[in-house]
């Protein structure tokens, strides 16, 4: 009986040391995390054409007539701007349009007859002169920006259509009056006859154009963007006033800032 305690004081001490072992065990290894540190993404590359964008462009612009006769020889330089709305959806905006131009041409030689009967023809020149004149168009644009397809390559080209109008000023000419005398003969009398005619001189442009004409606009162009905001472009467009003899291609070369 005597010996059991001093049995149970060695069994207490010994689990007293394997405790004491199993704790110093764990408190040599290393504490672990099982969070991780997430690099973030990259943002996404700024859009070069964008929705919802109003663009504000200025430009040269050159102009030739296309249509029948002297009208063929118009041609006419001078300069413009536009604003355009891009909608929510990119590839579609409206636009206004507007240039001032210089039209000068349609001179030249070219005969007339001055009196019905009499066949003396009369050999008649000049008429070119100069006439100032605007152009505004309204247009439906829609456009593919290549950059969707080629990261990096900001070109897109557009295409247009709509309506405007042509308004004539004042020219070099206007206004002034002439009088000249001509021998005219009849063909079937053989009778000659002195005639003098009076009037007021009018060039070449306004006998094509005449006053102010409703018109219709259409074409293409490209547009390259340097940066989100700051971009070049050129068009070409196909105009059509009232008056089949009138049609003119307008030419347009020009910066554009995007907001």
């Amino acid at each position: 009986m005597d010996g059991k305690p001093i049995v149970m004081k060695k069994l207490i001490a010994l689990a007293v040391v394997a405790i004491a072992s199993q704790a110093a065990a764990f408190a040599g290894e290393p504490v672990s995390s099982s969070k991780q540190v997430i690099a973030p993404l990259p943002p996404p590359p700024p859009e070069f054409f964008r929705p919802n964008e109003f663009d504000i462009g200025m430009f040269a612009t050159y102009a030739t007539g296309v249509g029948s006769g002297n009208a063929g020889k118009l041609h006419a330089w001078g300069g413009g701007m536009d604003f355009t709305y891009w909608f929510p959806w990119k590839y579609a905006g409206v636009r206004f349009q507007g240039a001032g131009v210089n039209i000068r041409g349609g001179g030249g030689s070219r005969t007339v007859t001055l009196v019905d009967g009499f066949t003396a023809p009369v050999t008649v020149t000049g008429g070119g002169g100069g006439v100032p004149a605007g152009i505004l168009t309204g247009d439906f644009l829609l456009r593919l920006p290549l950059d969707d397809f080629w990261p990096g390559f900001h070109l897109a080209p557009y295409g247009f259509v709509g309506l405007g109008g042509i308004i004539l000023g004042g020219g070099e000419d206007q206004g002034r009056s002439v009088s000249e005398n001509f021998t005219v003969t009849n063909n079937a009398t053989g009778v000659t006859r002195q005639v003098t005619l009076t009037g007021r001189r009018v060039s070449a442009i306004r006998q094509h154009i005449g006053t102010d004409r409703v018109l219709g606009h259409v074409g293409g162009g490209l547009e390259y963007r340097f940066t989100p905001h700051i971009g070049i472009f050129g068009e070409i467009g196909y105009d059509f006033p009232n008056g089949s003899s009138n049609n003119f291609i307008q030419t347009n070369f020009g910066l554009r800032y995007a907001f």
